[in-house]
């Protein structure tokens, strides 16, 4: 994760939202009014991709539109508020539902691959089961979740000039996460003000409560996104899934997929997404089963 050097800078950036880049596609193409159902016609590759808090290269670094495809990214402010991953893969393709005869894969790094399966299952059809591509996957857990909390809670507190001691956070539980996920990220937001303001109260400083209450709301979307990934059914869409891994990187096998592949590339994670041998491993994934029709 990349921390921001100030209260400001954080304020800025959540005031601005997701910094997509020049790589986004803000302009969706309108749905194609040929009825064909032929896989070379499926050219759009879907994004999950939850880059905001990262130093590692967004997905859309790939550049997959030097090689005829459209990179669509679904995940952006604002953010969606569901608290498992079926509901929020609905979310997510609301907007681009016009696009789901177009698509050829979705793509996914880390913790979005529930997510993501759930995107691809919803896209898939009896004539094509749309596979995944998923870079360093890993799935979302309760220690991953309160990890992300006191960092939360210990950048807020460097910021404002509080104690780092006083960031206290708890364990959370498999079986909590999915029968209170809601209530769970009151709590965590409401620990993350109370730091705000209390240190404006001691020092006399409203608009401090203020910047920390940003901040807050922008780290809170990235938590409840962990949430959602967390509570999963990893449903048997029967699409194909392509694993690309760092050297550092552990790869499960993958719960639903029809088929899976798994490919070591000898980079570490910060250079995985930018690696000429990723890239050239996902297009031939792509190539092959466009020309076969199994997308």
């Amino acid at each position: 994760m990349h921390a921001a050097d100030s209260l400001a800078d954080i304020s800025e950036m959540a005031q601005r939202g997701h910094p997509g880049g020049q790589d986004s596609v803000r302009h969706m193409a309108a749905e194609s009014k040929c009825p064909s159902h032929q896989a070379e016609h499926r050219r759009t590759i879907l994004i999950v991709d939850y880059v905001g808090l990262r130093s590692e290269p967004p997905l859309t670094a790939l550049r997959l539109e030097d090689h005829g495809f459209r990179m669509v990214e679904v995940l952006r402010p604002p953010y969606v508020r569901a608290f498992d991953a079926a509901g929020y893969a609905s979310a997510l393709l609301e907007p681009h539902m016009h696009l789901s005869t177009e698509v050829a894969a979705v793509a996914t790094y880390c913790m979005a691959g529930s997510i993501a399966q759930e995107v691809a299952a919803r896209l898939s059809s009896p004539h094509y089961n749309v596979p995944l591509v998923v870079l360093d996957g890993e799935p979302s857990t309760g220690e991953a979740i309160r990890d992300q909390w006191g960092i939360a809670l210990r950048r807020i507190a460097q910021m404002v000039g509080a104690d780092v001691v006083d960031c206290v956070t708890r364990a959370l539980s498999d079986d909590e996460l999915l029968a209170r996920p809601c209530e769970i990220a009151r709590e965590i937001h409401g620990s993350m003000t109370s730091i705000g303001a209390q240190q404006s109260h001691d020092i006399e400083r409203p608009s401090m409560a203020k910047d920390v209450e940003i901040f807050a709301d922008w780290f809170s979307d990235w938590l409840v996104y962990l949430i959602a990934a967390h509570n999963a059914q990893w449903p048997h869409w029967g699409g194909d899934v392509l694993q690309l891994v760092s050297e550092s990187h552990s790869a499960a096998d993958w719960v639903g997929s029809r088929s899976e592949e798994v490919v070591e590339i000898s980079t570490d994670r910060d250079g995985l997404v930018l690696d000429p041998g990723a890239k050239a491993a996902l297009l031939s994934f792509l190539a092959e089963r466009i020309s076969d029709g199994r997308v």
